[in-house]
């Protein structure tokens, strides 16, 4: 039988219970967000160390606002008017399967949403800066950018599309919707083009 230990370490800086009890989702909807698949936690360490460990070595300590979905959370969340998930575009879900034993999203890897915070009086770092340093020095599958002040989505996978999409969010209804997008290099221009 496989198994981890949701409280060993993932990386230097972070523990599976780290990337799988983050922000307030799994905790608010009081169930069990463990990864059934080995290969999610084997995404989860990858994640963190090849991603998530050089932006707190660049940036400092980062906090983790999203990160594993379980089928049951997806199916919790969903039920929200506005549930800003994809399960199966998004890589949340990593490598697991759905009741049908079919992987939830075909781009496998993993993602985590997060933010960072100045020591300066807890101001917030400009996630622009952020996002362009990654697409200057990491290689990771998809970056979605929703505003200088808002949590950045990133996620590994088999194909490291290096990948960034611009997002805004429509004042009247709350949805994302995508806006500039690119790869490699026009990814950093795209990045630098942002102006919100």
């Amino acid at each position: 039988m496989f198994t981890y230990n949701i409280n060993g370490k993932a990386s230097r800086f972070f523990t599976y219970a780290d990337l799988i009890n983050c922000g307030a989702t799994a905790l608010e909807h009081n169930i069990e967000n463990l990864p059934l698949q080995p290969d999610t936690w084997r995404a989860l360490s990858l994640l963190a160390t090849q991603i998530l460990d050089p932006i707190v070595d660049q940036f400092g300590p980062i906090s983790l606002t999203y990160g594993f979905c379980s089928p049951e959370l997806v199916r919790k969340i969903a039920k929200n008017r506005n549930p800003h998930i994809a399960p199966k575009l998004d890589q949340h879900c990593s490598h697991e399967l759905n009741q049908n034993q079919k992987i939830i999203c075909d781009r496998l890897g993993a993602a985590c949403d997060f933010t960072l915070v100045s020591s300066n009086n807890d101001q917030p770092i400009d996630m622009q800066q952020v996002a362009q340093w990654m697409c200057e020095n990491l290689k990771f599958d998809r970056l979605y950018y929703y505003g200088k002040n808002r949590p950045i989505h990133i996620s590994i996978g088999p194909q490291m599309n290096q990948f960034i999409q611009t997002m805004k969010t429509n004042a009247d209804t709350g949805h994302r919707v995508p806006s500039k997008k690119g790869r490699n290099e026009t990814a950093i221009a795209v990045i630098q083009q942002v102006d919100y």
